[in-house]
Formats: C-alpha cells, structure tokens, sequence
C-alpha cells in the first residue's frame, strides 16, 4: 500500500493518480472511489486511520490544484500578456512557433491576445527589422493566427503577400478608419471585422463605446 499525494496505490483494488479520481465516499465496511471515468472502486475492511489518511490525502491533491495559478498558453513563446513589451518576446514567437497543418481548424485565439502581439510587434517594427512570418492560407493553427496579427501590425495585406507592397499599404492600423460622414468617423478593428465604432469629431466629441477619451477617438484624431 501506498498514500502519497500524487498517487493512491492499494493492491489488488487499485493503482493510479488522484487526478484520476472524482470523489470518496464510505458505506458501512466499503470505502468507494469513484474514478472520473465512471467506474467505482470498492475496498472492504480498511482500518479507520487509513481511511482518514486517504480521505486527507485526496483533499490536499483538491486544495493544490486549486491554488495553482493558470497556465499561460503563451509562457512557451517568451510572451507575458502582462509584462511590458520586449523586442525578445516578438523574437520567441517567430523562432519558437511553426506551422502546423494538424491544427489547421482550431479556435480562434482570443482577441486580447492578438492585439497585444499585433502592438508589441508594430512598436519595434519600426525600431529594428523584424522576420514577419508568413501564415499558410485557410489555416487557423496558432503560428498562421500570430502571423496574421503580425502581418497586419505591419500594414501587410495578408491575402496578397506574394505582392509587392506600397507605401500607403504598410501604414500601421491598429484601427481602419473611415469617414462616415459629417465629421463623423466609422472606427473598425483590423483583427475583428464586428468590432466597430462610431466616432463623432463635432461638439460634443463622443464615440459609441461611451467614452469621451478612448482610444478610438485619439486614432481617429491621428488621421
């Protein structure tokens, strides 16, 4: 028999993780564990002070796992979302990644996410030259997600990068703006066709998303 906090190992009844386990519970002489696969497992006859050491031991796998903190899908490629920009985090994500075919159909990175990469790469593409990936077409995997944020952060038109690419074309957008009428301007995000807003330069000045010093309307201002 062995109890340790990663594994509850009791021959001939059972041996494995307790990330494997759902829940305890005795019955009159039974202890019964319920495996996270449906299946229960039921030991007679153990001493009272086992018991409460299993019981114990279960609760301190919950109460760690808990308090870890959550991973970042994105530790791997150098990238904080919470630290300030670096031209080493734009470097760890160009070298780190590759595409991969096989994930061609995953879901969307979130948004967030995206724009703080498609930023941190527009601050130092315009200090340093940058390797700007280029994505796979029709492919949804993280590396042609992060390259198309990239290739946008740059004014790159992704769905012509065999083109050669203008002046005008490589202005840096983190928002496409466009006159919407009478001192009145349509705000869109590059990354997300749905986000819009609408940006009012008369008296008042006002913008849709309710604030009077957002970041729509100093972009708007800039153009």
């Amino acid at each position: 028999m062995k109890i340790t906090e990663k594994l509850l190992h009791i021959p001939p009844y059972i041996s494995t993780a307790w990330e494997n386990i759902e829940s305890l519970h005795t019955k009159d002489n039974l202890l019964i564990i319920n495996l996270k696969n449906t299946k229960s497992i039921e030991i007679p006859n153990l001493p009272k002070q086992i018991i409460e050491t299993i019981f114990n031991s279960h609760a301190k796998f919950i109460e760690n796992k808990n308090d870890s903190p959550p991973l970042n899908p994105f530790s791997n490629m150098g990238l904080s979302m919470n630290s300030g920009s670096n031209l080493s985090s734009i470097d760890s994500i160009t070298s780190a990644m590759k595409h991969n075919p096989d994930q061609k159909d995953m879901p969307d990175i979130p948004k967030e996410v995206l724009k703080k990469i498609a930023t941190i790469t527009k601050i130092f593409s315009d200090e340093a030259s940058i390797d700007i990936p280029k994505p796979e077409a029709n492919c949804n995997c993280p590396y042609c997600q992060i390259s198309k944020a990239m290739q946008i952060a740059t004014g790159v038109n992704i769905e012509n990068l065999d083109e050669d690419v203008s002046e005008e074309d490589l202005k840096f957008r983190l928002w496409d703006i466009k006159e919407h009428g009478d001192k009145l301007y349509l705000v869109t995000n590059p990354l997300d066709h749905n986000e819009k807003y609408s940006v009012f330069l008369g008296d008042p000045i006002g913008c849709t998303c309710g604030s009077k010093n957002c970041e729509h309307i100093k972009s708007v201002l800039k153009t």
